[in-house]
């Protein structure tokens, strides 16, 4: 399945909304407008292209028509269509990816007290496919019903209902995912070495655990998670001792550093300050009194 992934921030903003029935005989016209175009089908089917290529949307499928493209209907509804639609801006632009290509395990990055800025992070909807609607009819008539009745105590409602319908949209994405070789095993590395994280890592135990040459496990470990099994290690430790920085004011460093399992304080406040962009010491004065 072909998806949308847009960055975020900024969110995608909804611009309107609408439901509606389509007489047999309906047919879309032609334009092209900066901004994407979602229908969803309920019932019927509508008959749509996009630059050339052409869609038959039938009941429980979607489309999302992309911005700058033209786009009309090649045929007319030949049954009454139900179907809702909405229209979405988004500033970052987008780009296409296979859902079996997308990096679920990636580990973003956290944000600090340092940061002036959001850090950008990806999220996924799907391009055009058959949609699992128990949870998106509910979400559309909400998102609907708000839009048509809006009033100023109603505007975080009718955003967090938008928000909402991307949400399962997006989790409509990974379980149509067809789960890779590489996606399972990446997983299952993730999870051992968070389980043997304080532990020395072993990449001779790893490779006897999953019967795969370290040099594989790695490479899945990149495409799935953004690092290699030492580097996703060291993620967990620097992790857990942030924690202990924060809420462990009884423990020295060179304690904590010992409890993620680092034995060498130089080597954990060199990693931490890696990490973090800070020192160990700095990082809990920073979070004093935040506990």
């Amino acid at each position: 399945m072909d998806c949308i992934q847009w960055q975020v921030p900024p969110m995608p903003q909804l611009v309107t909304a609408g439901h509606g029935t389509w007489r047999p005989g309906m047919q879309h016209f032609r334009r092209s407008f900066d901004l994407y175009d979602i229908i969803f089908v309920k019932s019927g089917c509508l008959y749509m292209t996009e630059d050339g290529a052409e869609y038959a949307i039938g009941p429980n499928r979607l489309l999302v028509l992309e911005p700058g493209k033209a786009h009309e209907g090649f045929r007319p509804c030949e049954v009454p269509t139900e179907l809702y639609w909405f229209h979405v801006k988004h500033d970052s632009g987008h780009r296409i990816v296979a859902s079996d290509e997308i990096p679920w395990s990636l580990v973003l990055r956290k944000g600090t007290d340092k940061d002036l800025q959001p850090g950008m992070q990806p999220v996924y909807i799907p391009k055009f496919g058959a949609f699992r609607m128990d949870e998106a009819w509910p979400a559309l008539d909400r998102l609907v019903k708000l839009h048509d009745r809006l009033t100023v105590e109603a505007v975080w409602r009718l955003q967090a209902a938008f928000v909402q319908l991307l949400s399962v949209m997006q989790q409509f994405v990974r379980g149509a995912a067809t789960e890779t070789r590489s996606s399972r095993l990446a997983e299952e590395v993730s999870a051992y070495l968070r389980r043997l994280a304080c532990e020395p890592f072993d990449i001779e135990a790893l490779e006897r655990e999953f019967h795969f040459h370290p040099d594989y496990i790695a490479r899945c470990m990149r495409r799935h998670t953004g690092m290699s099994p030492v580097e996703y290690v060291r993620h967990v430790r620097v992790d857990r001792a942030r924690r202990l920085l924060e809420h462990s004011p009884e423990l020295s460093v060179k304690q904590i550093a010992e409890a993620v399992g680092i034995a060498d304080p130089n080597y954990f406040g060199r990693l931490f300050r890696k990490e973090t962009g800070m020192s160990p010491a700095a990082y809990r004065r920073l979070h004093a009194g935040y506990a």
